[in-house]
């Protein structure tokens, strides 16, 4: 068998580079050469030990690449060699019902320890030279996108979901919880679906890069009580939606507590760890609050954030924090645990 390479997790803190068996295709796939993958906060927990998988694993699911060979079963009209794509949702099964009805983020099947793309070695995948791709996993990256942004479609389409989810409207007032890149992109979708953004962001150099992008209004959690500076922003109402993007479950409680009269809260990140909290049924019954959770993203959400991305509606370029080589992966990791990184980008076969 031909032989690539791939970061593999062998335990917590190592992430070794070896040679793995190159993927063959079936007559419906193709071979997607991968040429960046983004080191997730997701692969980041698997590196510490947060995020608990059964070892060897294969981590990265934020990739982008070139297809450089198609099955006898492909339609050429659509797919074709040289094609530069997005893959995604390679861990969903696409046969289950949620699946079939398009909500394949919600796969019944899903674990981020599927076999996938042909390798033989469990994991998501992305951090392999190369992946054998169902042709229903693929998205067509345009021409005037680099690889390293192309890579960040995964993270957007997962943003687009949950705006989608929390239907914001025009004149809303929201308010953004975290201005990681997961914060970031909903604070920029949300003023581009014309409401009112304000930041809830304790680090100085974020709030001053969300400043740069243009949100004037921001909230110091460390100085200020930031349910009651939204609700002094909001003369006294609360905030139409909020998005809670970060992993404390305590601040979920202030967020509920920001909530305007039919407000609606979206617990958007998972909680780590996840500590029960305190709510008020009464409350939420009386105010008539929506709590929502959002995790993952469909097809729908990618064709979405692919356009938003292919025609600059969204420019990921300020959310690269740098980049690394496969070989290097590992300081790569150093460099994307630091909690002012956004998004560090492996350059796969450079």
């Amino acid at each position: 068998m031909t032989k690539m390479q791939a970061a593999i997790f062998n335990d917590v803190k190592k992430l070794d580079v070896e040679k793995i068996e190159k993927p063959t295709i079936r007559p419906n796939e193709v071979l997607v050469q991968l040429k960046a993958c983004a080191l997730c906060t997701w692969e980041q927990r698997v590196y510490t030990g947060v995020n608990e998988v059964q070892f060897p694993f294969i981590g990265g699911h934020e990739e982008s690449g070139i297809i450089v060979e198609t099955g006898n079963e492909v339609d050429s009209e659509l797919w074709k060699t040289g094609d530069r794509v997005v893959v995604g949702l390679m861990t969903s099964c696409g046969n289950c019902e949620n699946c079939r009805i398009g909500h394949e983020g919600s796969c019944t099947n899903f674990s981020y320890e599927n076999r996938v793309g042909g390798l033989n070695v469990r994991g998501m995948g992305g951090l392999a030279e190369y992946l054998a791709v169902p042709v229903s996993k693929l998205f067509p990256v345009a021409d005037s996108l680099s690889y390293e942004e192309a890579a960040l479609t995964e993270p957007l389409s997962c943003v687009v979901h949950s705006m989608d989810t929390a239907d914001v409207q025009l004149g809303d007032n929201v308010v953004v919880i975290g201005s990681g890149i997961m914060g970031a992109f909903h604070a920029l979708l949300a003023r581009q679906e014309g409401a009112r953004v304000i930041i809830d962001e304790p680090d100085e150099k974020r709030r001053s890069f969300m400043k740069s992008l243009g949100f004037e209004e921001t909230i110091d959690p460390m100085t200020q009580d930031p349910v009651q500076r939204v609700k002094e922003l909001t003369n006294g109402k609360g905030a139409d939606v909020i998005f809670n993007t970060v992993a404390i479950s305590k601040i979920a409680e202030q967020a509920i507590q920001m909530a305007a009269i039919r407000g609606k809260v979206m617990l958007y990140s998972s909680y780590h760890p996840d500590t029960p909290i305190s709510i008020s049924p009464n409350t939420l019954h009386r105010n008539m609050t929506k709590l929502m959770g959002s995790a993952n993203s469909d097809s729908i959400d990618f064709f979405k954030a692919m356009k938003l991305l292919n025609n600059g509606t969204v420019d990921a370029k300020p959310f690269i924090a740098g980049t690394t080589s496969l070989e290097n992966i590992d300081e790569g990791m150093q460099r994307a645990l630091n909690p002012e990184s956004y998004r560090v980008i492996v350059q796969m076969n450079r």
